[in-house]
């Protein structure tokens, strides 16, 4: 006779025994059993096999497979996040020209549809992971925008192509000033300041006229290295003529860059985490440390987040990883949440961020971050109205008024989930105002960070996802708690009964 069949008897004369013993106990010792049963079910389902199982259904669903709802939702969001710009417009321009301190006035928000897709996904079984590109489409919305707000306000900025072009000539081929003095006279009709009088449209996504028509030799030798750089932001129209935005050259085209990342299937663990780019595994923009790929694409996290737990992120337009810290308890429509809260960071101070400087004595000032080397421009980026940054930043800019509310970086995750149900991630762009003293258009400007304009993209699940979340997780897991505890007390309640009759009736019987 096998294991299995001694097994089977064994369990086979134990259920005989227990019937034979129950058939001759009393009513009030069966209905103690039944109790205790009852009771040690509510146990064993409700605090061990239950989360166990949760937890498994879990790790299969939260996992990049092609059969999970996840993985749906990741490839393409199936709604628009909310993409805010906010522009400054400077109100003394003449004064700025001369040295002035900047007085700027915030224009916005411009409020655009954001609609997030990653095309050309191809799987790869074999090391779990998955590779994507990344599409992404805007759409104005002026009835969400500021009052009155149409997109063809004139604005008055910084001309950050002509200061990012003088700017890094200045730093790697200084020689060379002369000549880019004679180009930007040439390409710009000899400006009479370092600004652009711009509607709003056109230097997000439309994009401004960068006149290249020019037969001059300095013009045309700049706008050919333009063109051989491909930089980013610039595209080339017939005859010459280049237009530059912010943004147009991000909407509706696939970005080249192939992502690499885990699926989760093998660990749910790693799910989403950045494994390389372009087929590389590290960058090669900083130092150390800084060049590895740390953390998740930030479209996705693992589960059972933990207050403990130091989540992390790679921004691939920062060129860097993000690494949110718990902040507090929260709630979004009903569920309970995390905020986890973040900031660019002091490099300086910061022996984590020091790698992101050529050496600690080269670090920006707190709160803001170098961009040259990650987008090849000289911006650098802050949180909105320099908050948390050097009170420096703030004091040679006047009309900025930081609040870490409207301007903070906070993200709300369901933690057994790992989703993200709430988001706010703002991020704003600066430029230097060079002053340079071979250069006319720039020997007298301040030489101080200037604030181009700032975003925020917002996330906030509706309630059509809320409420599929509450009925595919929260109400089963509240319905069982509600049940364990029932079985529980009902157990309890059963047994201390039967036990106070059953002595209760002993007592009777002795007294008899």
């Amino acid at each position: 006779m096998d294991k299995y069949s001694n097994s089977c008897l064994l369990i086979r004369t134990a259920a005989v025994r227990y019937y034979s013993l129950k058939m001759k106990l009393p009513k009030h010792m069966k209905i103690a059993m039944g109790a205790g049963g009852a009771a040690v079910f509510g146990v064993l389902f409700g605090w061990v096999i239950f989360p166990v199982v949760l937890k498994s259904q879990l790790k299969k669903e939260m996992a990049l497979s092609q059969k999970t709802d996840v993985r749906q939702m990741w490839q393409k969001i199936p709604f628009a996040l909310d993409f805010k710009i906010y522009l400054f417009n400077y109100t003394n321009p003449e004064e700025v020209q001369k040295g002035g301190i900047p007085i700027v006035k915030e224009v916005g928000p411009y409020h655009f549809d954001e609609w997030k897709e990653k095309v050309e996904v191809e799987d790869h079984e074999e090391d779990d992971t998955i590779t994507y590109k990344k599409l992404d489409v805007f759409y104005f919305r002026p009835d969400l925008s500021g009052p009155g707000l149409t997109g063809e306000e004139i604005i008055v900025m910084p001309h950050a192509f002509l200061l990012s072009v003088v700017t890094v000539v200045s730093r790697d081929k200084p020689s060379m000033l002369n000549m880019i003095g004679k180009a930007i006279n040439g390409i710009f009709d000899n400006p009479q300041d370092v600004f652009m009088r711009v509607k709003a449209m056109d230097i997000l996504f439309r994009g401004v006229i960068i006149n290249c028509a020019r037969t001059e030799f300095a013009p045309k030798a700049l706008c050919t290295a333009l063109k051989k750089e491909a930089v980013s932001g610039l595209v080339i129209e017939p005859d010459n003529m280049y237009k530059f935005s912010i943004f147009g050259t991000r909407n509706g085209t696939v970005d080249p860059h192939v992502v690499t990342v885990k699926r989760g299937v093998k660990n749910v663990m790693e799910v989403g985490q950045v494994v390389a780019i372009d087929g590389k595994t590290q960058q090669d923009k900083w130092k150390g440390s800084c060049n590895e790929y740390e953390g998740t694409d930030g479209t996705i996290f693992p589960p059972f987040l933990t207050e403990s737990d130091r989540l992390q992120s790679f921004s691939s337009d920062l060129c860097r990883s993000f690494k949110p810290w718990y902040q507090k308890k929260t709630s979004y429509r009903g569920i309970k949440t995390n905020r986890y809260v973040a900031n660019i960071g002091d490099f300086a101070n910061d022996p984590e961020l020091q790698c992101y400087c050529e050496s600690p004595s080269q670090c920006p000032k707190k709160g803001l971050m170098d961009l040259t080397k990650c987008i090849s421009a000289p911006m650098y980026v802050s949180m909105p109205h320099y908050l948390e940054s050097d009170p420096e930043l703030l004091q040679n800019v006047k009309g900025l008024t930081p609040d870490i509310n409207a301007h903070g970086i906070q993200i709300d995750f369901e933690p057994i989930t790992g989703t993200p149900l709430v988001a706010k991630q703002r991020i704003q762009f600066n430029l230097q105002l060079l002053k340079n003293d071979k250069l006319d258009l720039f020997k007298d400007l301040p030489d101080t960070i200037a604030p181009l304009f700032w975003i925020e993209e917002g996330l906030a699940l509706n309630k059509t996802f809320v409420n599929m979340m509450k009925h595919q997780l929260f109400i089963p897991k509240r319905v069982v708690g509600v049940v364990r505890w029932l079985l529980l007390s009902f157990g309890i309640l059963g047994v201390l009964g039967s036990v106070v009759f059953h002595f209760k009736g002993r007592g009777v019987q002795t007294t008899a």
